[in-house]
């Protein structure tokens, strides 16, 4: 990997940097918010989110130290950020597959909010227990006196003595789990959208009732009538508990694409500049280093900027509140009217208004 010069390599840290920071801050907020503020758990995407950033934290912990432990391969700092970066970068993934799977159960099986909170019990261990197997059982393997963890060029993670093990525990694994999250997307993909449109029907059909019900004028009109069960009222129950359902389905289908998305923005550039180094007998790319330095730590950030996307309402109330509370009060004066004197009045003395 000669082609890359020692102010490129200072480079990259400088980005690793500034991106983990940048990505430490938006987890931060993202669990700050989610967790003294009911107004952003109010979406069942957002508890992964929430538990996906702490993988983000972690990985970002890694990434913020990028090429200091590089000189000393055998020490704690480079075992610890290679486990770090072998362990949570992969979770990412898994909570992308999370998602996509609480949409097919969304669609095809009407799972609502306490039935998808259960399956995070299986998203929980999943998504940090299976990746900590390789990324723990590494720092103890060996071979020919090299340890697994060593310069990876970006960061201490699996040295390229060890390149099976990059695609068998690492690569491998992440885009199984994407090909698995898109094929989930293409099979319900016309549920979907009709669900989509079902949602903008019923949305219209509530705008035109309320519009009707307040132009039309009342007529009170009295007769004897047998109590009996109001069809109507059950029809319009309904219509609103199914418009509810799928306007839920369908917001969460649309979160989860976007995260997706993101997921692809991140692993196309690593995988590529993997592909590259096993193409040309370990040598790197400099455009795709560099690109990968950039996308690998903004996994926090990305999945920041959609958790404020989609949780514009609750951040613009929060944002009012403290601007509320940090702006000066400014006092009003109360008015004061002058009453004219009336002697035939009796006083009523004082503290009467």
């Amino acid at each position: 990997m000669g082609q890359l010069t020692e102010s490129q390599l200072v480079a990259i840290s400088i980005m690793e940097r500034a991106c983990s920071a940048v990505s430490l801050l938006g987890c931060l907020f993202t669990i700050a918010t989610f967790t003294c503020f009911r107004t952003f758990r109010a979406k069942p995407v957002n508890r992964l989110v929430f538990y996906a950033s702490f993988g983000n934290m972690a990985s970002n912990i890694g990434t913020l130290m990028s090429r200091a432990f590089l000189d000393d391969l055998e020490s704690f700092g480079c075992q610890f950020q290679a486990m770090l970066a072998q362990w949570f970068m992969a979770a990412d993934a898994g909570w992308i597959l999370a998602m996509a799977i609480n949409v097919y159960l969304t669609v095809y099986h009407k799972y609502d909010m306490k039935r998808l909170h259960r399956m995070e019990l299986i998203y929980l261990p999943a998504c940090y227990g299976i990746p900590f197997i390789p990324a723990f059982t590494y720092l103890f393997v060996r071979r020919n006196g090299k340890r697994v963890y060593g310069d990876a060029v970006l960061w201490c993670w699996v040295a390229a003595d060890f390149e099976g093990l990059r695609i068998a525990t690492f690569y491998g694994p992440i885009w199984a789990m994407i090909l698995v999250t898109f094929s989930i997307y293409i099979a319900t993909a016309r549920t979907i959208f009709k669900i989509r449109k079902q949602v903008h029907d019923l949305s219209s059909d509530y705008d035109l009732a309320s519009c009707t019900s307040a132009e039309l004028p009342t007529v009170n009109v009295t007769r004897a009538t047998t109590p009996r069960r109001g069809f109507g009222s059950q029809q319009g129950f309904s219509r609103r508990r199914s418009y509810e359902h799928k306007n839920a389905a369908w917001s969460y289908t649309k979160c989860a694409l976007l995260y997706f998305t993101v997921i692809l923005v991140t692993w196309i550039p690593a995988s590529a500049n993997r592909v590259y180094s096993l193409a040309h007998d370990g040598h790197a790319s400099v455009p795709v280093a560099f690109m990968s330095a950039f996308v690998l730590p903004l996994q926090g950030f990305w999945n920041w900027i959609i958790y404020v996307f989609m949780s514009w309402t609750a951040c613009k109330t929060l944002m009012q509140d403290i601007k509320a509370k940090f702006s000066p009060v400014r006092k009003i004066p109360w008015p004061v009217k002058k009453v004219p004197s009336n002697r035939s009045r009796p006083d009523t003395g004082p503290g009467t208004c």
